[in-house]
């Protein structure tokens, strides 16, 4: 029996797992159960993988995981063996624990602003990973500017520029966490400028803009929206700093903001001097 064979790993690839975690799962349950020993070298991820019928990058992304883990070892033009502190206690040690019950996948998901994590790239992020932290300046890994990195900057600029149409400058962009701190950053610039009222869409979904306007004593209004996001006749005669939307597909309505209405809101920002801020 092959050294690939010897793993017995059975791929169900009609199942709901993706191809990789079957195959973390698989090792996992042998390394526990002392099928696979300390040292036990591994097969290369390439014949693995070729015994399988699957691609390169989804054994070596089972590896990664199960190193990270600390099941396995591996080390550059090594071999991947099974690591010494991942050798299965006695059996009479191992408590019996079931696995906990999988929450049933609802057939349509109407959350918002959450991406489809199954259909992350894992393989080609680790590829890309690996790549950055072999080729980057050693200065890349210290503290960096606190506007993010100075190439992801770049990057973002030469896109916008591309596919928005604008003239973005990759010194006039900061890098947030996520729309929650970005909105935390402006409405604390905004408060101690002097701003006094923020506009939001009516029904909108600024769960994160709301309650910290209000802790820095900002009022917040809302602006009917309509077919096609906010109305351009509500916003004529707005009143406020700050004017938060979602133009590319308005929550709760899925609404997209017309070009008469963009245009609307232009004039407005234009012609008192507000801000607005795009939740895109």
């Amino acid at each position: 029996m092959s050294p690939v064979s010897e793993l017995a790993i059975d791929l169900d690839r009609n199942g709901g797992d993706a191809l990789h975690r079957q195959i973390e799962a698989s090792i996992r349950q042998r390394i526990r159960s002392g099928a696979l020993p300390a040292g036990v070298a591994l097969p290369p991820t390439r014949a693995l993988a070729a015994e399988l019928g699957v691609t390169r990058g989804v054994v070596v992304e089972a590896y990664a995981q199960l190193v990270a883990e600390g099941y396995l070892t591996s080390r550059s033009g090594g071999y991947t063996q099974v690591a010494s502190a991942a050798a299965a206690p006695p059996a009479a040690q191992r408590p019996e624990r079931p696995a906990p019950p999988r929450p049933p996948r609802p057939v349509v998901d109407f959350g918002y602003g959450r991406g489809n994590v199954a259909a992350f790239p894992r393989a080609a992020w680790l590829r890309s990973v690996r790549r950055v932290l072999t080729e980057a300046a050693d200065e890349r890994l210290g503290y960096l500017d606190g506007r993010g990195a100075a190439e992801l900057r770049s990057a973002l600029s030469a896109y916008l520029n591309r596919v928005r149409g604008t003239s973005a400058d990759p010194e006039a962009i900061v890098i947030t966490t996520g729309y929650a701190q970005a909105v935390s950053l402006l409405m604390g610039v905004l408060a101690a400028r002097g701003a006094s009222t923020v506009a939001v869409e009516d029904p909108s979904a600024s769960d994160d803009a709301r309650p910290i306007a209000q802790a820095l004593g900002l009022n917040v209004v809302g602006v009917p929206v309509g077919d096609d996001g906010v109305r351009a006749d509500a916003v004529a005669g707005l009143d406020a700093d700050v004017l938060i939307l979602t133009p590319s597909h308005q929550w709760p309505t899925g609404g997209v903001l017309s070009p008469r209405a963009r245009a609307a809101v232009l004039a407005w920002a234009q012609r008192t001097g507000a801000l607005v801020l795009e939740d895109d």
